[in-house]
């Protein structure tokens, strides 16, 4: 047996995510998950974020199921800085990884497979940020380093800065994680070592460490690379990005198979793992019937996979792929399947192919 900790969160992610655990229960008897609401709604009500003691509680579980956060009535960045990136902080995750590949009938390209290996807690999120006329202490302690940052000066104008880091120990063991799940094949690590200095830092580690494994490793400066993924992503296999560019450049490949609705994602930690849908809570298409679910089912089954049912995982994405080649679409890509009638095709395709 299994424990997951469910977080709908806002918008459609709970509209969505407990379908998706509705699909994996129907075929997998192991799995018990546990709901939390972390969600603007409640931030509105109570001003609470996400709590110490749900954190904590968090990191007691192997795998997280999330949907999204967000709402307009919200400020940006309240609930994505305080809830996404502090999970992934806290919860010390510090590989993202975007799978993008062709679907049937979906895609604008076939035979696209590719996946993005994206740098989870460091870089430009690290959350040093302020304007100088004000004097700030960032302090920083986790697993792998403690660091104490002050920053202080003075501006005839408004001047504000977010500080980009990057740290020996968590670099290394990212490549490392990395380098060890491509295990071989060619990879291309992005960056932009000709305008941000520590990005020949990122390049160090990333040369010593692919010197342990198979890999065939190259270098392309992210907007080389975005220029070339629009021409031809078919020639790119592995991609291995720092924080922010990896948020791009996966956005940016959702939409040659389809739209951040096909894209699934998985946050890998040590100890935790936490899976979500990387669109946002569109809460403006909220309870419409009109959300597309596939990027929540597929992260759904990269959990599955990540908790070894491989079995479970392959069965709904070989459901989901029969559906689509039937003409079973979602409304977003031109089908006339809303949220619930596609939720309820491929439940009825799981529990019939498992039979």
């Amino acid at each position: 047996m299994v424990d997951i900790a469910v977080i709908p969160g806002d918008g459609i992610g709970k509209e969505i995510i407990p379908g998706v655990c509705n699909i994996i229960k129907n075929i997998n008897d192991d799995v018990n998950f546990f709901y939390y609401d972390i969600s603007s709604e409640r931030y509105l009500k109570n001003n609470v974020t996400i709590t110490d003691n749900e954190i904590s509680e968090l990191k007691n579980y192997k795998a997280i199921l999330f949907g999204a956060i967000g709402d307009f009535r919200v400020k940006p960045g309240i609930m994505e800085q305080n809830v996404i990136l502090r999970l992934r902080k806290d919860l010390d995750m510090y590989l993202n990884i975007r799978p993008v590949s062709s679907l049937p009938r979906i895609s604008k390209y076939n035979n696209v497979d590719l996946t993005i290996y994206r740098e989870n807690k460091e870089d430009f999120y690290s959350l040093i940020d302020g304007e100088l006329n004000k004097n700030e202490t960032f302090t920083r302690k986790d697993s792998m380093c403690d660091y104490e940052i002050n920053i202080s000066g003075n501006s005839n104008d408004e001047t504000h800065y977010n500080v980009g880091i990057l740290t020996r120990k968590n670099i290394t063991r990212f490549f490392k994680t990395v380098f060890d799940m491509i295990n071989e094949g060619k990879a291309v690590i992005t960056d932009k070592a000709n305008a941000i200095s520590m990005y020949s830092f990122w390049r160090e580690i990333a040369m010593n460490e692919s010197k342990n494994h198979e890999i065939n490793t190259s270098f392309e400066y992210a907007d080389s690379l975005a220029y070339n993924l629009i021409l031809d992503p078919k020639k790119y296999t592995n991609i291995i990005a720092p924080n922010l560019y990896g948020d791009i450049l996966s956005d940016m490949t959702s939409a040659l198979v389809g739209s951040l609705g096909y894209a699934p994602s998985a946050n890998i930690g040590d100890k935790t793992a936490m899976f979500e849908p990387v669109h946002g809570s569109a809460p403006d298409i909220a309870n419409k019937n009109i959300a597309n679910p596939v990027a929540s089912i597929l992260s759904g089954a990269m959990m599955l996979d990540y908790l070894d049912y491989k079995e479970d995982s392959k069965l709904i994405r070989n459901s989901l792929f029969k559906m689509l080649r039937n003409d079973i679409i979602p409304i977003e890509s031109g089908g006339i399947y809303g949220t619930r009638e596609f939720m309820e095709h491929i439940n009825k395709v799981t529990v019939e192919a498992r039979i």
